[in-house]
């Protein structure tokens, strides 16, 4: 890995790290949603306007928006049945084909997502109960699969982090 190759891997690292901050701030929103329309339902008798649709956008961004550090830090669920028994070559081989699995798998996603956000646009689609634009949604979506696109790019070219994220070392990629 040259220094320019480690310099775009930390700064890829921080960048998918910095985007973690989303999913995190999604999921205390999720629970603290929760939280607040369970107590106004049950003493109030008033629930709260929009939760359910609130919850689904929210979890699609704790989502979407996570998978990218995960793919590039390597902690995808992994099992690893064989990879005690056959050569260390025929792992890094196997990796390798995980790899490039991955990258077609997740442009393939990320093809077959583009006319359904581009339909909601078109349409006009919103969420009923909020009234908020469903292709604002479908962004959010590709733009977290985006990323998890580079990200896997960057694990199958070995920039991923040094913990996991690159077929070198440890990891299901």
């Amino acid at each position: 890995m040259s220094v320019s190759s480690a310099g775009f891997s930390r700064l890829l690292e921080r960048y998918f790290r910095l985007l973690l901050v989303i999913p995190i701030l999604a999921l205390v929103a999720m629970m603290l949603i929760t939280v607040a329309d369970v107590f106004m339902r049950y003493v109030f008798n008033a629930p709260i306007r929009g939760v359910y649709d609130t919850i689904e956008i929210s979890l699609l961004i704790s989502i979407y928006f996570a998978l990218p550090a995960v793919i590039l830090e390597g902690h995808q669920i992994v099992i690893d049945l064989i990879d005690g028994i056959v050569p260390e070559r025929l792992v890094r081989v196997m990796k390798s084909v995980a790899a490039i699995a991955a990258v077609v798998v997740l442009c393939f996603m990320f093809w077959s997502m583009l006319k359904p956000a581009r339909n909601a646009y078109d349409f006009g689609d919103i969420k009923l109960e909020l009234n908020f634009p469903v292709w604002i949604i479908w962004t959010f979506a590709l733009f977290g699969l985006f990323n998890s696109i580079i990200a896997a790019i960057a694990v199958l070219f070995g920039t991923g982090s040094a913990d996991g994220g690159s077929l070198d070392s440890e990891g299901a990629l």
